[in-house]
């Protein structure tokens, strides 16, 4: 294994060429093609979700100073990007998606809603149930929108909720149940450690030109410990001592990039920490960069593959 470092403050570069990596079988399941946002007339917006078969996802919202929608999709698989923001979204500013393993296949897409605001949304299926579209308004365009859905000639049958009140209609595919979200005991447990050192978030984006970067959002100012290993698959290890996971927090990331394949979390309690696992692609030699943003509390890992004439001239100080 090789290593090389460059020491700035918060600053530290690993080197390392990586060996072959075996993934396992994905099962066969429903795959979401694409998520397609629009600025409809009236100042609505629109969330588009392609998908390969019919599938009927559990939408709940969460409110409270950070509001957001989450659609949760049963045995469905997604393999593009984690994050998509909404440049010139007024209603919603972003999608954040990841796929769960545990307890079973799912895929939950959340759109992060603007605070502040009274905003409703409907539900459209087309193209046979393979297309659902989230259509979101604000208090100010309700009526209009209420008329134009009385209105338009359409052969879809929609589902309209707003945070009042929730008008059910006729819809195919059946309705999903709309619940809020149940308080678990790990987020009362949560609440009760709430000063100490917690993880909050863990996203994946590869949109930079600096690189594929893995974000991780804390309480406070908590780096890790990151180390890198070189067996049969190469991985980097990210471990936080005396850390507390947030509820929130997907533990099982599928991020497809051309580096970072996979990121997986573990809570361990002998010692007390959590493990943060990225599975990188093989033959390659990477140049891992650490950086923390006090001010905002986000630790970020940057991966690139370093330049042939640097990986061939580095040198060994570890074996």
């Amino acid at each position: 294994m090789k290593f090389f470092s460059c020491c700035l403050v918060l600053f530290v570069s690993l080197v390392f060429s990586s060996l072959t990596v075996n993934c396992a079988e994905l099962p066969q399941t429903v795959d979401i093609k694409s998520i397609i946002f629009d600025q409809e007339q009236g100042g609505g917006e629109s969330i588009t979700i392609k998908m390969s078969d019919q599938r009927q996802p559990k939408i709940f919202r969460i409110k409270g100073d950070t509001p957001r929608l989450v659609l949760d999709f049963p045995q469905t698989l997604y393999k593009g990007k984690n994050i998509i923001a909404f440049q010139k979204g007024q209603l919603a500013s972003r999608v954040r998606i990841g796929v769960h393993q545990n307890p079973v296949l799912m895929t939950r897409v959340v759109v992060d809603l603007s605070a502040g605001r009274e905003i409703s949304y409907k539900k459209v299926f087309s193209d046979g149930g393979n297309s659902l579209t989230i259509n979101l308004f604000s208090a100010e365009s309700k009526k209009v929108e209420q008329v134009k859905s009385e209105t338009a000639s359409t052969a879809v049958a929609v589902e309209v909720t707003s945070p009042e009140e929730e008008t059910k209609e006729s819809v195919s595919p059946p309705p999903a149940v709309i619940e809020e979200e149940p308080v678990s005991q790990e987020k009362v447990v949560a609440a009760a450690d709430e000063g100490k050192p917690r993880l909050l978030e863990i996203t994946f984006d590869d949109s930079s030109n600096k690189g594929e970067m893995v974000v991780f959002r804390l309480n406070d100012f908590y780096p890790p410990a990151v180390s890198a290993v070189e067996k049969e698959t190469p991985r980097v290890l990210c471990d936080f001592m005396d850390m507390k996971l947030s509820g929130d927090v997907n533990k099982d990331i599928f991020a497809n990039g051309k580096y970072v394949e996979r990121i997986h979390t573990t809570l361990h309690t002998d010692p007390d920490k959590v493990t943060v696992t990225l599975d990188l692609t093989a033959d390659r030699d990477y140049d891992l960069q650490q950086v923390f943003f006090k001010n905002d509390n986000l630790f970020v890992i940057i991966v690139n593959e370093l330049p042939p004439e640097v990986a061939g001239n580095s040198q060994s100080v570890t074996e």
